[in-house]
């Protein structure tokens, strides 16, 4: 008797027929936690769902901002709201509300690296929810380019188009146990979210940043790009399209409302503009000329917002005491003394370090100078304001 043998395809069915239906539970129960979550909707993405409520001191990390967007904007109680990039995260709630006058519940929406499209989608979001009777806005570098050479990273560009079917990407355990904390009336938060941890990652970064080693690092820096550092500006006003087609539209819309809107310069510090041209990566970012685009950056968007009601531009780049001491920088960029943040919202809330239309030439022009005069990293103390 000659036995029948199976072939591998029919194998493969009687394998896994007792699989489908596991598959299908499976599935289905992943579909149900799906629809559960948008049902929730924790972000506050949609006209639907349980409005969530923010944690009462508001300092998420960097990393949760872009996801808080519409929660934040949606928000009734929020008067204050600050937009910037990661040289303006470390600015707290508490700050704006012991430092801006009337202000009573704050909130920072900066998170690293913002451009234009990404930046045009929050601003869209805050013009289209946001209760905010002021805007604070960090002007950062990256104002200096056109748009055509700044791209997107990491920032979830799907939650805030208009096809809804990309949200579902959001679903995943967090944003379960988001749901499940809106839904029993806790506050949107989780463990990752936390600013404490960066801010640990951030003191040591600024530890390792003071040896010796670095200061000799920066010296021969200063001595091989000193030749490049005054290069021409590459762009005109003309060119910069992020000030034209987004900032300034955006300035406009807030002004009809009423809105106060206060904008600011990073305070870098003043090695930033040898020892970038240094760096083959940021070159590839901020290109040959990066003092003078930066420069010019200011005078047009000076020039474009000046005159416009309840519009006030400020800058520090006075304050070499800050920009020429690298105590105060946990790296080149990025201010680790929280003493000047705090000056920039009292100077804000006092009216000085304006910037005008009348003396945007003659400070821009003063900048200048005293960066390419500059010739030697210092450690010398950290800042704080005069008494």
């Amino acid at each position: 008797m000659v036995k029948s043998r199976s072939s591998p395809r029919q194998l493969r069915r009687v394998l896994t027929r007792p699989l489908l239906p596991l598959f299908g539970v499976v599935a289905a129960a992943c579909w149900a936690l799906a629809l559960f979550v948008l049902a929730i909707d924790p972000l506050n993405l949609y006209p639907w769902g349980v409005p969530p409520r923010l944690q009462q001191d508001g300092d998420y990390s960097p990393n949760a901002k872009p996801y808080l967007i519409d929660a934040a904007a949606k928000d009734p109680e929020i008067d204050t709201i600050l937009l910037g990039s990661s040289t303006a995260r470390n600015i707290t709630a508490s700050m704006m509300e012991a430092i801006l006058p009337g202000t009573h519940k704050a909130f920072n929406m900066s998170y690293s690296a913002p451009l234009a499209e990404d930046r045009s989608l929050v601003q869209r979001e805050v013009l289209r929810y946001s209760a905010a009777r002021r805007v604070l806005f960090e002007v950062d570098l990256n104002f200096a380019l056109p748009t055509r050479l700044q791209r997107t990273r990491h920032f979830p560009l799907y939650l805030y188009d208009d096809a809804w079917w990309n949200d579902i990407r959001v679903v995943n355990q967090e944003t379960l146990g988001l749901a499940l904390n809106v839904l029993k009336g806790k506050p949107l938060w989780n463990g990752s979210w936390s600013s404490e941890g960066h801010q640990k990652k951030f003191q040591k970064q600024y530890e390792r940043a003071q040896s010796p080693e670095q200061a000799a690092l920066h010296q021969a820096a200063i001595d091989r790009q000193r030749p490049n550092i005054d290069r021409p500006a590459r762009f005109t006003c003309k060119d910069l399209d992020a000030i034209n087609d987004n900032l300034v539209p955006f300035a406009r819309a807030l002004s009809a409302r009423g809105v106060e809107m206060d904008l600011w310069f990073p305070i870098y510090s003043t090695q930033v503009y040898y020892e970038w041209l240094d760096d083959p990566l940021h070159l590839q970012t901020i290109g040959p000329s990066f003092l003078n685009d930066q420069l010019q950056m200011r005078q047009c968007l000076v020039e474009a917002l000046d005159g416009i009601p309840h519009v006030r531009v400020f800058a520090f780049n006075d304050l070499v005491d800050i920009s020429d001491d690298l105590r105060n920088y946990r790296d080149l960029g990025h201010l680790q003394n929280m003493a000047p943040l705090q000056y920039i919202l009292q100077s804000i809330a006092k009216d000085q370090h304006r910037l005008t239309r009348d003396n945007v030439g003659q400070a821009i022009e003063a900048m200048r100078r005293h960066v390419l005069n500059y010739n030697r990293a210092t450690y010398n103390k950290v800042w704080q304001p005069p008494a």
